[in-house]
C-alpha cells in the first residue's frame, strides 16, 4: 500500500513538471489566455520547485488580469520565498490591491519602497505602471524622485517614467508635462520627446535654448513641423520678420494664423486680414432680416413676416389692417390671433385662439387684452341670450323688459354673427326708445362695421371715440376701411395714448400709416408707446437713437435684430459699429442673419482699416495665439471661462463654440455646450438655444437628461408651457442635472405641473424644494406662484418661508409690494394678525405701489377695527378715499369710514378716545 501512494505521488509530481513546463511554452509563444489556465490549474497543486516560474506565471496573470490566480501565487510566493524578488513582490501585491479598488495611497508603503535597491525600484515599477493607476497617483510616485537620484535611475529604467510623460503629452496635461521636463529633461531620450521639451523651453521663455536644440534637429530632418517651431520661437523673441520667412510656404492652419499674428504684432493688420481670408465685399442682406428692418421701418409684408417670423404674422395683418388670414401657419402668436378674428367679428375663432394664448406664458402687454376679449365674448351664452331676448321681443313688446333687453340683445346677436339685426334692433331702440347712451351707440357702430358698413360706423362711432376706447378703436378701422387713410392717422396722431386699450395694435398701425403716407416726423410729438416692438418702430422711424439702445435687451426675436441692424448703418465710430454688429451676430435667432453680422463686421473693418476689434474678437485669432499656447481642447475653454467670469460673453461664446466643434469628447461638448446655452438664455436668444442644446451627444442617460431640462428652461422662458412640460417630465433622475441647478429646475417643473393641473406631482416637487433648504436658487415668479399654491394647499409655513424668500429677491417696487402683501396675507390666516398688520403697513409706508398700497391699508383698517382701534383704522380707510377717488374700492372705503363711524357714536372706542 505504501508504494503504490508513493508511486501515486511521484507520478502527480511528475504530471504538474509536465503541466508548467507545457504553460512556461504558452507564454514564451504569446499564447497569454492558455497560458492562463495551465498555471492556474498547477496552482491548485502546484510542486515544490516552483521558483524559476514565479516570474513567468506573475507575468501571465498581469497579461490576462487574472487577480484570483495572482492572489494564490503571491501567497505561495511569501510562504515560500519571502525574500525572492522583493520589490516584483511588492509590485504584485500592490497591483492587486489597487485592482480590487483600493487606492494607492492605502496601500503604498513610502519608507519600504525607498529602502529597497535600485534594481527591486525598477521591478516595483515596472509592475506598477501596469496598475490603473489615476493620473494624480502616478504623479505622486514620480515626486518621489525629485530629490533621489537612485528613484529617478529606478523611474527611467522601468519605463514608468517615459511612459506617463508620453501619456501627459497625449493628453495635453501641460503642468505635469512642464513638471516632468524640469525634473527629467536629461533622463527623457528619444525623438518622442524633443519636440515637446522645445516647447517646454518656449513656455520658461529659454528661446535661444529652445533656437539651438531646433536648429540641430533641422540638420538631421528638415520636416514642416520643426521649421513652424523654430518661426513660432522667432515669432515670440519677437523677431517678426524672421518668423514671417520662416512660416511663409507653410500650409497648416497654425502656421497661417501665426502668419497673421506676425502681421498684426509688426503693424500690418490688413496683412493679418488677409491672411485669414476675411471678407472684403459688402455682403448681401439675407431675406429676412430684410423682411425684419422692413417691418420696423413700417414698410410690412405679411407674406414675408410668414414665412421668416410667423410669431409675428398676426401683429403684421393687424398692423396693415388686412382683412382676412391664412390659418395654416404654424409658430403663430395666438393672443395676437384671437385679436385678429374678434376685429374681424369670427367670434368663435377667436374665443378659441385666446383660450389658447392662456396657456402660454403670462405677457404684460398681451395678457390683460386677452383676458379682456375672453371676458366681452364669453360673458354671455349667445344661443341662450338670442333665444330669451328673442322670446322677449317677439311677444313682449309692450313690456319695460323689451326696453331693457335691447342692448344685451343686440349684443349677443353681433356675437351670433347677425349684425344687420343687431344693427336694426339699436336703430330701432335708439328711435323708439330714446336709448342714446354711449354704450348704445357704440355696439351700433360695431354692429355696422362688422357689416362692411364703414361710412355709417365712422359717423355713428366719432362722437364717443373721447370717451370710450373700443368705440375709438373700432371708429380708426371704419375709417381706414372706408378709404380715409390720412383720416386714420390724424385721428391716432392725435388721440393715441398709452392708456388707452389696444396700444400694442394702435401703435403699429399708426407707425404703418405714417409710414406709407410718409409723415414719420409728426411721430415726433407722439407719446411714447410703452410696449417694446412698437416702441422699437416708433424709435427707428423718428430716429431716436436713444431709445432704440434702451430697446436693445427690451425686444427679442426679429425686432431686436432689426433694432441693431438700424443701429449700426446709423453709427459713424467702427468701433459702435462692430459692438452693435458684434450683437447682431450673438443674438440672431437664424444662422443667416449671423452669418451675415459676421461678414459686415469684416467688410466694416476692411472699410475703415479699424482691425484691432474685429482681430481681438475673433475666437479662432485668439485660440492661435502663439503667445497663449492655448490650441488644445482644455486650454481653450479654461480662456473662454476667463472671458466668461470678466462678463465678456460674446468672446466667451465664440471660444466656447470653438471647443465643441473641435472636441468628440462628449463630457467637455455637455459642458460647453451647456456654457453656450447660459449665454444665449442672458441674451434671450432661445432659437439658438435649441440649436445650442443639440450639440450634446445622446451618449447616456446623463446627456439626456442634461439637455431635457436645458430645453425645459428654455421653453419656459420662451413661453411654450406645453413644450416645457414635455421636456420636463422627460428627466428621468434629477441627480444627473447640476447639483446648483436642481432646485430651480424642480421649482420650473412644479409651477408647470400646477398650470397643467397635476397638484400631486406638483406637491411632491414643492416638498423636495422646501426640504433642500436652497430657495434662493428660484426666480421670483416661480416662488410667489409656488407659494400661493402651498397657501392653497394648507401649507401656510411652507408658503411663508416662499413668500419671505421672494421678498428678498424682489427688485422693483412691484414686487417687494406683492411678495409683502400676500406674505401679511398668508400671516393673517395663520393667526399673526400683528405680523400681517406690520407687513401690510410696509407696503404703504416703505413700497407705496398700486393696486398693492390700497389694498394693503383696506386690509390693515380691518384689523385694527377687530381689535376695536376705530381712531387708526378711520386713517388708513382715508387713505384709501385719498388714493382710489370715485372708483368702485374708494366708494367701499368710504362706505366703511360711515360703518365705523356709525359704531363709535355707539359707545367708546376699544382705544378709550
Amino acid at each position: 500500500m505504501k508504494k503504490i501512494l508513493i508511486a501515486s505521488l511521484l507520478l502527480a509530481v511528475t504530471a504538474n513538471a509536465a503541466d508548467i513546463n507545457f504553460g512556461l511554452k504558452l507564454y514564451k509563444d504569446g499564447m497569454y489566455d492558455l497560458a492562463d489556465q495551465t498555471f492556474s490549474q498547477v496552482l491548485t497543486s502546484p510542486p515544490k520547485t516552483i521558483k524559476p516560474y514565479l516570474i513567468p506565471m506573475a507575468e501571465t496573470f498581469l497579461k490576462t488580469k487574472d487577480i484570483n490566480s495572482l492572489k494564490k501565487l503571491l501567497k505561495i510566493w511569501k510562504e515560500r520565498y519571502p525574500t525572492y524578488k522583493k520589490g516584483y513582490y511588492l509590485g504584485l501585491s500592490t497591483f492587486v490591491n489597487i485592482s480590487e479598488g483600493k487606492k494607492l495611497k492605502d496601500v503604498f508603503n513610502e519608507t519600504s519602497f525607498l529602502s529597497l535597491p535600485v534594481k527591486e525600484k525598477i521591478d516595483f515599477l515596472k509592475v506598477l505602471s501596469k496598475a490603473p493607476l489615476s493620473t494624480d497617483e502616478k504623479f505622486y510616485i514620480l515626486t518621489l524622485g525629485r530629490k533621489r537620484i537612485d528613484v529617478k535611475g529606478a523611474l527611467s529604467d522601468s519605463g514608468f517614467l517615459e511612459t506617463f510623460a508620453e501619456e501627459a503629452i497625449r493628453n495635453k496635461k501641460q503642468e505635469i508635462t512642464d513638471y516632468i521636463f524640469a525634473n527629467y529633461g536629461d533622463w527623457l531620450k528619444g525623438k518622442t520627446f524633443e519636440l515637446p521639451y522645445i516647447r517646454y523651453l518656449e513656455r520658461q521663455k529659454r528661446y535661444d535654448d529652445a533656437l539651438i536644440r531646433l536648429k540641430k534637429l533641422y540638420k538631421k530632418e528638415k520636416n514642416s513641423e520643426i521649421l513652424f517651431e523654430m518661426a513660432k520661437v522667432y515669432y515670440l523673441k519677437g523677431n517678426y520678420k524672421t518668423a514671417l520667412k520662416l512660416a511663409r510656404n507653410l500650409k497648416t492652419k497654425e502656421a497661417k494664423f501665426l502668419r497673421a499674428w506676425a502681421y498684426f504684432k509688426s503693424g500690418k493688420k490688413k496683412e493679418a486680414f488677409k491672411e485669414l481670408d476675411m471678407n472684403i465685399q459688402k455682403p448681401s442682406m439675407p431675406e429676412s432680416l430684410k423682411a425684419a428692418v422692413n417691418f420696423i421701418e413700417g414698410k410690412i409684408n405679411p407674406e414675408e413676416i410668414k414665412k421668416f417670423y410667423p410669431e409675428y404674422y398676426y401683429r403684421a395683418l393687424l398692423f396693415t389692417f388686412a382683412p382676412s388670414a391664412d390659418e395654416n401657419v404654424k409658430g403663430i402668436n395666438n393672443h395676437d390671433a384671437g385679436m385678429f378674428f374678434f376685429e374681424r367679428g369670427d367670434f368663435d375663432k377667436a374665443f378659441s385662439y385666446l383660450k389658447q394664448a392662456l396657456t402660454s406664458r403670462k405677457s404684460i402687454y398681451l395678457t390683460p387684452r386677452t383676458l379682456y376679449l375672453l371676458g366681452k365674448i364669453a360673458v354671455i351664452n349667445k344661443d341662450m341670450g338670442n333665444m330669451l331676448y328673442s322670446e322677449i321681443a317677439n311677444n313682449f313688446q309692450n313690456t319695460s323688459y323689451y326696453r331693457a333687453s335691447i342692448i344685451p340683445y343686440a349684443k349677443s346677436l353681433i356675437l351670433k354673427g347677425n349684425f344687420d339685426a343687431a344693427a336694426k334692433l339699436l336703430e330701432y331702440g335708439i328711435e323708439q326708445f330714446k336709448i342714446e347712451s354711449t354704450e348704445a351707440r357704440k355696439l351700433l357702430g360695431k354692429a355696422y362695421y362688422y357689416e362692411g358698413n364703414y361710412k355709417k360706423a365712422a359717423i355713428t362711432l366719432k362722437p364717443i371715440i373721447s370717451k370710450d376706447d373700443e368705440a375709438f378703436h373700432f371708429f380708426i378701422l371704419s375709417e381706414f376701411y372706408g378709404g380715409k387713410k390720412r383720416t386714420a392717422f390724424e385721428y391716432l396722431k392725435a388721440k393715441l395714448n398709452n392708456s388707452r386699450l389696444f396700444p400694442e395694435i394702435n401703435y403699429g398701425r399708426l407707425c404703418y400709416l405714417a409710414a406709407g403716407l410718409k409723415k414719420t416726423s409728426y411721430l415726433k410729438k407722439v407719446p411714447l408707446p410703452e410696449e417694446p416692438l412698437t416702441a422699437a418702430m416708433l424709435a427707428v422711424l423718428t430716429g431716436n437713437k436713444n431709445l432704440m439702445k434702451k430697446l436693445i435687451y427690451k425686444t427679442t426675436g426679429m425686432a431686436r435684430e432689426a433694432i441693431l441692424y438700424k443701429l449700426a448703418t446709423m453709427e459713424k465710430s467702427p468701433s459702435r459699429r462692430f459692438y452693435y454688429l458684434s450683437l447682431l451676430k450673438a443674438v440672431a435667432e437664424n444662422p443667416e442673419t449671423a452669418n451675415f453680422a459676421e461678414k459686415m463686421e469684416e467688410y466694416d473693418a476692411y472699410r475703415s482699416g479699424q482691425f484691432d476689434s474685429l482681430l481681438l474678437n475673433n475666437p479662432e485669432f485668439i485660440a492661435y495665439n502663439p503667445e497663449n499656447d492655448i490650441s488644445d481642447i482644455n486650454s481653450i475653454v479654461e480662456k473662454a471661462n476667463d472671458y466668461y467670469e470678466a462678463k465678456g460673453i460674446l468672446k466667451a461664446y465664440g471660444l466656447y463654440k470653438l471647443a465643441a466643434e473641435r472636441t468628440t469628447d462628449p463630457e467637455i461638448r455637455t459642458s460647453v455646450a451647456t456654457k453656450m446655452v447660459e449665454i444665449d438664455m442672458k441674451l434671450k436668444n432661445y432659437k439658438r438655444a435649441v440649436r445650442d442644446i443639440n450639440l450634446i451627444p445622446d451618449k447616456g442617460q446623463k446627456e439626456k437628461d442634461i439637455k431635457n431640462y436645458l430645453l425645459t428652461e428654455v421653453y419656459y422662458k420662451e413661453g411654450r408651457l406645453l413644450d416645457a412640460l414635455n421636456a420636463g417630465k422627460a428627466v428621468a433622475n434629477i441627480g444627473n442635472i447640476p447639483e446648483e441647478d436642481r432646485v430651480k429646475f424642480a421649482a420650473t417643473l412644479a409651477s408647470l405641473y400646477k398650470l397643467a393641473g397635476n397638484e400631486e406631482k406638483a406637491m411632491e416637487l414643492l416638498n423636495y424644494i422646501v426640504k433642500s433648504g436652497h430657495l434662493s436658487e428660484i426666480d421670483y415668479d416661480d416662488l410667489v406662484n409656488l407659494a400661493l399654491f402651498l397657501d392653497k394647499k394648507g401649507k401656510k409655513k411652507e408658503a411663508i418661508e416662499l413668500l419671505k424668500e421672494a421678498n428678498k429677491k424682489a427688485k422693483k417696487k412691484e414686487q417687494k409690494a406683492e411678495s409683502l402683501f400676500w406674505l401679511a396675507s398668508v400671516e393673517e390666516e395663520t393667526g399673526n394678525r400683528d405680523k400681517a398688520l406690520m407687513d401690510y403697513l410696509k407696503i404703504y409706508y416703505e413700497v407705496g405701489v398700486e393696486p398693492w398700497t390700497s389694498t394693503a391699508l383696506y386690509r390693515a383698517a380691518s384689523i385694527l377695527e377687530d381689535r376695536g382701534s376705530y381712531q387708526q383704522a378711520l386713517k388708513l380707510l382715508k387713505k384709501v378715499v385719498k388714493i382710489k377717488g370715485q372708483s368702485p374700492e374708494g366708494i367701499k372705503a368710504l362706505e366703511k369710514i360711515k360703518e365705523i363711524e356709525k359704531k363709535m357714536k355707539g359707545g367708546v372706542n376699544a382705544e378709550g378716545r
